[in-house]
């Protein structure tokens, strides 16, 4: 767990520092200097360039994960084919997403026109969105099997949103309209994608050679089986959980996908140690199953588990204590979304709590299971979404959530239990919610003082004394008490 912690520390301070700068950018500057409707086209793009990527890549970004131990064993650098073949079925799929929304443009249109006029108008913007989104996926992926996952992150997380803050002021001082801002924003990936490039290459691991490797012809059969099984999973997956803001705008309308984006952007903070963690934990995962390690596995399993148990409650909690005092800085009709963030908060802390369940599962020899347990997501969430949604309006969409991945993780918790003889939780797991449960009643009586950002300050610090204090002193977590002393010996040393 040495590499992970390390790497998953630094890129978890760099996202955290990016969502400090998306914050501002989603809380004071796009409601404020945008239309609802113009906010949540800039939310709408790129979740559908996410949902898309799976398809556009042909799933070749957890293929890299999956199968890099095998060509870096094997194959020199200069002679490893892997990326090369990559990049070329992401060409291939972004070809086939073009001729396929040629093909259904009408039924697309239809299906916006009435409730969301604006995302058809600017519709043709998807295309660099998606495009530019599903290279720099596999230059990401293609990155983390050599254990580089900081910079990516740096500039997925960090410089992608000090840009976004950029074109606001520009369109906020008038200096480009929203046509221009809309294009400019839509190709900011385009940016991140040529620095990854130089990084890359600059490290001497940007290679492309055409020569089919001996690595290649062998695992071909394996790696295209693999490839398009999880093309599913992952498809499913992201439909899963990216399905309200399409259901929310085209039968509610752009203001609701706006109220709920704000939901999104504060439940994605709970997730952020989740993406960092996997992202290293993934290829470790890999290697283990390729050396049968299992005890590296559950080693990766149960700690995993404790430690995104330990930041979600902590976030979560964090964010649940100052929610009114969080919707009082936004324009009042924002507050509709205050019971989403509780349902999807909830749902946030069980995905996490469960450990690296997928990735577990995507690089073991029962992947297909991932395909499985993914498709169940999808036939609960698209209904569910659909139904709730229809008959209850935003909050509906925050029920069809917390159902859905409930369900879901316990049926992954349970698959993984009885055919590897694995379970995450342990002792540590009581004492996380225990010291969470306890530093949250212990602060929640504070009154609401003078000003929302006093208020959420003062309960923010007590809550955070208080948690971490206790998580200290009660050892939940030998990696935190570790990194905490490892910290506090560096500071030492450098006074």
């Amino acid at each position: 767990m040495g590499v992970i912690k390390q790497q998953s520390i630094k890129s978890t301070l760099l996202i955290y520092i990016g969502f400090a700068i998306g914050g501002i950018n989603i809380v004071f500057l796009f409601p404020h200097f945008f239309s609802n409707e113009e906010f949540a086209l800039t939310r709408l793009l790129p979740e559908i360039a996410m949902m898309l990527v799976p398809i556009c890549t042909l799933s070749t970004v957890p293929t890299i994960s999956r199968f890099f131990p095998y060509y870096s064993s094997r194959l020199k650098d200069k002679d490893n084919d892997m990326l090369t073949w990559a990049m070329l079925a992401t060409l291939v799929g972004c070809g086939l997403f073009a001729l396929g929304t040629l093909f259904f443009r009408q039924q697309i249109i239809n299906a916006f026109i009435e409730k969301s006029p604006l995302f058809v108008d600017y519709f043709y913007l998807v295309y660099p969105n998606v495009f530019l989104f599903a290279f720099f996926a596999v230059l990401e992926s293609y990155s983390g099997a050599r254990h580089l996952t900081v910079f990516p992150n740096f500039l997925k997380e960090l410089v992608m949103r000090l840009l976004t803050t950029v074109l606001i002021f520009l369109y906020y001082f008038k200096l480009v309209d929203i046509t221009t801002f809309l294009w400019l924003f839509s190709l900011l990936y385009g940016a991140l994608l040529v620095a990854l490039l130089v990084y890359l290459y600059r490290h001497n691991f940007l290679h492309f050679t055409f020569r089919v490797s001996t690595v290649s012809r062998r695992l071909l059969p394996k790696m295209s089986i693999y490839a398009f099984s999880l093309l599913g999973a992952i498809l499913f997956n992201l439909l899963a959980n990216n399905v309200a803001p399409l259901i929310l705008g085209s039968t509610k309308g752009l203001d609701d996908v706006a109220y709920q984006t704000i939901a999104t952007y504060m439940s994605m903070l709970i997730l952020i140690p989740q993406r960092s963690i996997s992202a290293i934990g993934l290829p470790v995962l890999a290697q283990a199953w390729k050396e049968k390690n299992m005890s590296k596995i559950e080693e990766v399993y149960v700690k995993s588990s404790l430690l995104q148990l330990i930041y979600a409650l902590f976030i979560f909690l964090a964010i649940w204590l100052n929610i009114d005092s969080f919707f009082k800085l936004l324009p009042p009709e924002y507050a509709k979304a205050k019971y989403v963030v509780l349902c999807y908060g909830i749902s946030r802390v069980i995905d996490m709590g469960t450990g690296l369940n997928s990735q577990l599962l995507a690089t073991s020899r029962l992947w297909r299971y991932d395909l499985y347990s993914s498709a169940v997501l999808l036939a609960l969430s698209l209904p569910l979404n659909f139904y709730l949604i229809n008959h209850y309006g935003l909050i509906g969409s925050g029920f069809a959530t917390l159902i859905s991945m409930a369900v879901f993780n316990l049926i992954r918790y349970a698959f993984i239990w009885a055919k590897f003889g694995l379970q995450p939780f342990t002792i540590n797991s009581v004492k996380a919610i225990g010291v969470s449960l306890v530093a949250y009643f212990g602060v929640t009586w504070i009154p609401f003082i003078i000003h929302p950002i006093i208020d959420i300050a003062i309960k923010g610090a007590l809550f955070a004394v208080i948690f971490i204090g206790l998580t200290l002193v009660l050892r939940v977590s030998d990696d935190v008490n570790s990194t905490v002393n490892e910290t506090i010996h560096k500071l030492r040393r450098k006074q």
